[in-house]
């Protein structure tokens, strides 16, 4: 579990959240999921949060330049 993230807005993710390694809280979480969260996005949930946590993750693994690249099937992408 230590190896999980869990991103939730509302009361009923309270548990798993506080059995994760990276518990994530959108922008417009009610206060009690903000509490007990490692991180609280920018975004608001619906409007680019998950995608806002997927590249800090992949960011702080060293794994964003790479992915980007073979998604957009360019290896050289930032040059």
């Amino acid at each position: 579990m230590d190896a999980v993230a869990y991103i939730g807005d509302d009361v009923p993710d309270i548990p798993p959240m506080k059995r994760v390694g990276f518990a994530v809280a959108v922008a417009n979480a009610v206060d009690e999921v903000k509490r007990v969260a490692h991180y609280i996005t920018q975004r608001r949930g619906g409007e680019g949060a998950v995608r806002e946590v997927v590249e800090l993750i992949l960011k702080a693994q060293g794994k964003w330049e790479t992915t980007v690249g073979n998604f957009i099937g360019d290896a050289d992408w930032l040059r």
